[in-house]
């Protein structure tokens, strides 16, 4: 027999011994990764992820499917009631809202921050009565989630003290207040970045706050007014750092002038 003939005959037998054996491997191993990506799917910790990124997506339909996978998988989950109660109240499904929320308190009856929910989403529901429970709650408990229900308590949030300022002279001379531009513009010295509210980080709360301002010829900074808000105490954040800035007054002819213009606040999580 020609010598390639012989070398034919060894490698058929050799081939198909190595493929039985190295057959049930690979079915073993692909078995495994199967098996490994079925467990992180059902892990409610990947669901949870999962939310999260869904609700900062602002896709709150995806985020509450995961939330509810969680909390079925682990119904002692006080965070996944909680975030399940945000993706409903942001969906307006109020009722679901309030029972995620109170399911969320029964775990832990002493959050503040569940308090605070099930307070707005009472107010959303129109249920003043049991929102202002919920406010006398956090009154008692806790005084800085207590002020910032108390904005949302009021009436007409537009016309209140934290956005609207005195008038920038005695004699309310509009005319005297230049627009601000290129040429036209007050010089900052000092200026801080707005801090996130604990309860804003908690509620993923991410944009930008935009105040419209006067940088009045004393230095000062006045006529503060939101065009653009955040919730849970991030405009108030805001004009706190409006106020505290330091600027050298615009000039207009080699004399000082009042001018309006605008000023932005970003809250970005990472």
């Amino acid at each position: 027999m020609p010598p390639i003939n012989r070398l034919a005959l060894f490698t058929v037998p050799l081939s198909l011994i190595l493929s039985l054996f190295c057959l049930p491997l690979a079915r073993t191993t692909f078995a495994s990764r199967n098996l490994h990506c079925a467990q992180d799917w059902d892990d409610p910790r990947h669901a949870y992820k999962e939310g999260i990124s869904a609700l900062d997506g602002a896709s709150y339909e995806k985020a509450a499917e995961y939330f509810k996978e969680v909390s079925a998988a682990k119904p002692d989950d006080r965070r996944a009631f909680y975030y399940l109660g945000l993706c409903l109240l942001k969906l307006k499904r109020f009722d679901e809202a309030a029972k995620a929320y109170q399911q969320a308190m029964a775990i832990k009856p002493m959050e503040a921050a569940v308090h605070y929910q099930l307070a707005k989403t009472y107010l959303e529901m129109g249920d003043r009565e049991a929102a202002e429970k919920e406010h006398r709650w956090l009154q008692e408990r806790d005084q800085e989630l207590a002020l910032l229900f108390s904005d949302l308590l009021l009436s007409d949030q537009h016309d209140t003290k934290q956005i609207q300022e005195a008038p920038v002279s005695s004699t309310n001379d509009k005319s005297a207040i230049e627009p601000m531009t290129a040429n036209l513009r007050p010089t900052m010295l000092h200026y801080e970045k707005a801090k996130y509210t604990e309860i804003a980080r908690t509620n993923r709360v991410q944009g930008t706050v935009v105040l419209q301002v006067v940088f009045a010829v004393n230095g000062e900074i006045q006529n503060i007014r939101a065009l653009r808000q955040l919730p849970d105490g991030l405009t108030r954040k805001a004009i706190e750092v409006a106020r505290k800035i330091k600027f050298k007054p615009a000039t207009k002819d080699g004399a000082p002038v009042s001018v309006r213009g605008n000023l932005e606040f970003s809250f970005n999580l990472y």
